[in-house]
């Protein structure tokens, strides 16, 4: 079976929630009022008091009280924190609307799932770094892979939160869900999965959002050592992946908005995070990617977004077959902005867009790629929507294209792009930017490349696109026209090995080149109606 839920049609309406507005939260389509965001990020004493920080002063806060809770020391209650017997029973039978679960520093080990649904509120707390889950590996596991359900998407629970536990996966043979939450609002904060998972089954977290005028947060949760192939696994987990395990998943049932800040998430086989679903909105904002193959991050749902992150490939197992950086899937509005994208091991585009996405802003964003296999910086698949790249820096070492714009029917602008390196022209195109799709714009783009075997600048092969400002420099032709009604303006072109500034292929028209500084002047093989004024041509 996949890694992700296929949604079956069978969900319900969800009732709103009302206990947060018992101390003081209120909701506006989707997201936590301002007034009750100054506690941004989930930081808290012992007793459970948020202090607040410095933030995004629209992030989702954690609760924000501790009144409402009836606290209970689970090992007061006599469940086992050494480590030698399950606590499942024990467990379960401390599971009640309004309780605060308090787990002292110890070891627990579960053998099976606690399912526990259709709740009202439910706090989890542990001791950061002191709080360790333990789970049986898995031929030894009973049912499902899964250590803690709470809610269903039918059955959700409506607040949850659970802190401060760290998760034990570095015996071999062991992976398993160890949270797959279902609610309407929750909050996740300091939690760790360490060990690889290594059992073939499910990822470590999956979180819905059901409601969907639902918020939640999940803030400092860190997976670094990622998963296994499940080729390579024993394979002993109930129910087997294809491929695979995903790191962070939200399934098609998201329905609210999720915020995901500062959270770390290694090399997993079926996406670092995916959003599998396009009825919700996800929010990521800062953390560290890096090595998941599929996508590092695969983002879907109206307004998502992908702010301050960090995403790395520098190692490829061998059955790594594509590491993208970002996957954006489906959507509207959506947003990557101050990513920062390293690709030393090149293996997979930096950032691709499907043609489900309607439109999507990428700004302020910083791209490497090192040299090696062929790979490529930005892809706008043919199809996509209005698409605007802004003030963006692509250092392109790979062969292939720094950013491809594919046919579609809707604009798309490079505004103030920077593209340098020293990519060759051999393979993956010989052009830095290469325009498939007519009206697209390109406004003080900055292009540098010295790359050889005849690397070029950009290469428009639609219609009525216009370069405006900015400069082109590279090894061959800096500017190819393959295109009708062009307009090239206001700008400087050069090419390092002596050719002409701009190559106007044959048998094009209405072409329009005026106010430029052309290093060496234009080639033209047969374009009918070629307008041009106010050019200077250097040697």
């Amino acid at each position: 079976m996949s890694e992700t839920p296929e949604q079956n049609g069978n969900s319900q309406s969800i009732a709103r929630r009302t206990f947060l507005g018992a101390v003081g939260v209120t909701f506006g389509a989707g997201v936590l009022s301002r007034e009750v965001l100054a506690a941004d990020e989930c930081q808290r004493d012992q007793d459970g008091a948020n202090s607040p920080s410095e933030g995004d002063s629209d992030s989702a806060a954690c609760e924000v009280s501790s009144d409402d809770y009836e606290r209970i020391n689970v090992v007061d209650e006599g469940v086992d924190n050494t480590g030698s017997e399950s606590i499942v029973e024990d467990l379960e039978a401390l599971l009640d609307d309004n309780v605060r679960l308090y787990f002292p520093s110890g070891k627990y080990y579960m053998d099976e799932q606690i399912r526990f649904t259709d709740f009202e509120n439910l706090w989890l707390e542990g001791v950061p770094g002191e709080t360790t889950i333990v789970p049986a590996s898995a031929d030894s596991f009973s049912g499902e892979a899964r250590l803690f359900k709470l809610g269903t998407y039918y059955e959700p629970g409506d607040y949850l939160q659970i802190e401060g536990f760290t998760f034990d996966f570095t015996a071999s043979n062991t992976g398993s869900r160890a949270i797959q939450a279902q609610v309407n609002e929750c909050c996740f904060y300091d939690i760790d999965f360490v060990g690889e998972h290594d059992s073939g089954t499910w990822g470590p977290m999956e979180v819905d959002i059901i409601d969907p005028e639902g918020s939640g947060i999940i803030e400092q949760v860190r997976m670094p050592d990622g998963g296994r192939y499940t080729r390579n696994t024993s394979t002993d987990g109930e129910p087997t992946v294809s491929t695979g395990p995903t790191g962070m998943l939200m399934s098609p049932y998201h329905r609210g908005e999720l915020r995901i800040r500062n959270c770390e998430v290694g090399p997993f086989p079926d996406n670092g995070l995916y959003v599998s679903g396009n009825e919700g909105r996800v929010i990521v904002e800062g953390g560290e990617f890096y090595n998941s193959n599929i996508a590092n991050i695969r983002m879907a749902g109206n307004g998502s977004a992908i702010r301050n992150a960090t995403i790395v490939v520098d190692e490829n197992r061998s059955p790594d077959e594509n590491q993208p950086g970002i996957r954006l899937d489906d959507g509207n509005a959506m947003s990557v902005k101050n990513v920062e994208i390293v690709l030393d091991a090149p293996n997979g585009d930096a950032i691709r867009s499907t043609d489900a996405v309607s439109s999507a802003t990428i700004e302020g964003c910083s791209i490497s790629i090192a040299s090696g296999s062929v790979n490529n910086g930005i892809v706008l698949s043919e199809g996509t929507g209005e698409i605007a790249v802004v003030d963006t820096d692509i250092e392109m070492d790979s062969g292939g294209q720094a950013i491809q714009v594919r046919d579609g029917s809707q604009p798309v602008v490079l505004d103030g792009v920077t593209v340098t390196g020293d990519a060759s022209g051999a393979e993956g195109g010989r052009e830095a930017i290469r325009v498939d799709r007519s009206g697209t714009e390109l406004t003080n783009v900055t292009v540098d490349q010295p790359g050889d075997d005849y690397r070029r600048a950009v290469t428009v092969t639609a219609d009525d696109c216009t370069l405006a400002g900015g400069t082109y420099e590279s090894t061959y032709y800096p500017i190819t026209n393959e295109a009708n009604g062009t307009t090239i303006r206001d700008l400087t072109a050069r090419s390092y090995d002596g050719y002409e500034a701009v190559h106007l292929i044959g048998g094009y028209s209405d072409v329009t080149i005026v106010d430029n500084t052309l290093y060496g002047g234009i080639r033209d093989d047969g374009t009918s109606n070629l307008r041009e004024e106010g050019n200077e041509t250097p040697e």
